[in-house]
């Protein structure tokens, strides 16, 4: 390795140790004539820490890793990111203890090292900072025999895994990891069935989704293994850092299907498709090639994006599902509790202490707070109100389309609702999903499927005509693009009546009740 020096200063730019070709060709070009001095230098310091071999900065004034003499693009991307100035960042909040310095500094947290090791065993400045060993491993086996010894990372998450993310971010301070252990993405029970197979993989599990949605190539421990993997903090963040806000793969503040969530949340929202619509929650909240379409529809789609599609709304569906809060001590005001935010529920269930617990539970005892912290309504109990309408108008819509009276999941002509009475004609060609044809009965079917809410489960996974259907939970409550579903459910409601020669209820609301989107008109 070689430095470079010179008897010029060649616009006040400092060339750092280990870029020789780059500052050859810098000097060479900038015209500083033949007085150009190398000194050798070695490829990397020894390391503090004899026993565990952990290397460090290479000059930790600059901020230099010695992993970055090689990985040039690596040192200057990770320099963008949070873990760069874990230490000085711990040192300027005023609440730097020792206690502190295990999660801002190299050492066996977050990679294979199972004791004190790095800045935990010897204090050393060239361990400050999370650096490429924190979640890498010793590097000097690396430098040494760089084939040997190949220091992949894991992307495997969770508390007391011994590596991995867990190690530091989580906890009642930290607890990224905590939350997303009781989300659909750390505890998801599709996991296992999904994630195994090939076309669902991509969203289920995590080094598919790797490598399908982001284009991931890089190496780590599970790259070639076949234990499923669930879709783990670096799914989302990029440790190396990017463009994006949080060091996102992809950012959130885009309204179309390159947003990180709507990436995976997109996968079906139009029929035919024998599954019924999935995962669209995305599409529906973009109000982008999603529903069915009755042929008595008044408006143009395109032009039905809900608020919380829309500019107004400028974080999406972070804005609501990844919303951060601090719960304190109702006595001596003390934080017990900083909520990230990363069980991704939109209106988490709070225990007595108001502290998020994994749900269902009832509306009262979910905090609609973060509405309001969002910029977006006056208060939780006014996001509230506007919660439980229109849930019930859309629960109301359900029932005129389908009515499950006797609760076994099957349309039957004994039920109430529409496609029940479409049913009692007999036609099975009218509710068969798994055939390509769409019928007015199919595409109302597919919309009550899109738009159905907790209260109608029977939507979620029922029968007709002894063939199966079912979905995915797509509309929030109704709340993803409240104005679209309505519209779609009061049309598809129509287009069976007109198609069938069948009636709802007698007096019921046909109106739309949900206020349109700006510009519908």
């Amino acid at each position: 390795m070689a430095d470079i020096s010179t008897v010029c200063d060649v616009n006040n730019v400092r060339i750092k140790s280990g870029w020789l070709l780059l500052g050859l060709v810098f000097l060479l070009q900038a015209g500083c004539g033949d007085e150009v001095i190398y000194v050798e230098k070695p490829p990397y310091l020894l390391p503090p820490d004899t026993a565990f071999e952990f290397l460090g900065y290479y000059d930790s004034t600059a901020t230099i890793t010695t992993c970055g003499q090689c990985h040039v693009e690596r040192q200057l991307s990770w320099e963008t990111t949070g873990h760069a100035r874990a230490w000085d960042d711990l040192q300027a909040s005023g609440q730097a203890q020792d206690f502190c310095e295990g999660c801002h500094s190299v050492n066996e947290r977050g990679n294979w090292i199972d004791e004190p090791a790095g800045h935990n065993l010897v204090a050393d400045v060239r361990y400050r900072d999370v650096q490429c060993e924190s979640c890498h491993g010793p590097g000097r086996g690396h430098v040494d025999s760089p084939q040997m010894f190949q220091p992949r990372a894991s992307i495997a998450a969770g508390v007391g895994l011994g590596d991995g993310c867990g190690d530091c971010h989580e906890g009642s301070h930290h607890p990224f990891v905590n939350q997303w252990e009781q989300s659909a993405h750390g505890s998801g029970g599709a996991m296992a069935y999904a994630g195994g197979r090939a076309a669902c993989a991509p969203c289920h599990e995590g080094r598919a989704a790797l490598v399908y949605k982001f284009g991931e190539t890089d190496g780590y421990i599970e790259k070639d293994g076949t234990e499923l993997q669930r879709i783990t903090c670096a799914v989302c963040h990029d440790p190396h850092g990017s463009d994006n806000i949080a060091n996102l793969r992809a950012p959130i503040d885009v309204a179309s299907e390159e947003h990180l969530c709507v990436r995976c949340h997109s996968r079906s929202g139009t029929p035919p498709s024998s599954r019924g619509p999935h995962s669209a929650q995305g599409l529906l909240v973009l109000g982008t090639n999603v529903g069915w379409i009755p042929p008595n529809f008044l408006y143009d789609p395109t032009k039905i994006v809900g608020t919380h599609g829309s500019d107004r709304n400028p974080k999406l569906c972070a804005t609501c599902h990844v919303n951060p809060f601090t719960v304190t001590d109702g006595q001596s005001g003390d934080v017990i509790f900083e909520s990230k935010g990363h069980s991704f529920e939109a209106i988490p269930c709070l225990d007595a202490q108001g502290l998020p617990v994994p749900g269902p539970c009832a509306v009262d005892s979910r905090s609609f707070d973060g509405c309001a912290t969002a910029g977006c309504h006056g208060s939780g109990d006014i996001a509230k109100t506007y919660f439980n309408v229109t849930q019930a108008r859309i629960d109301a819509l359900l029932n005129q389309l389908w009515d499950d009276v006797n609760g076994n999941q099957t349309i039957d002509a004994t039920d109430g609702g529409v496609l029940a009475k479409v049913v009692a004609q007999g036609d099975t060609v009218q509710l068969d999903l798994t055939d390509e044809r769409v019928t007015v009965a199919e595409g109302a079917l597919w919309n009550g499927m899109l738009a159905h809410t907790a209260a109608q489960p029977e939507f979620g996974s029922g029968m007709a005509f002894g063939k199966s259907f079912s979905s995915h939970r797509s509309s929030g409550g109704g709340i993803h693009n409240p104005f679209l579903v309505e519209a779609l459910l009061t049309a598809s409601i129509q287009a069976v009546m007109d198609t069938y020669g069948v009636a709802p209820a007698p007096g019921f609301d046909l109106s739309i009740h949900a206020d349109p989107p700006p510009g519908l008109q």
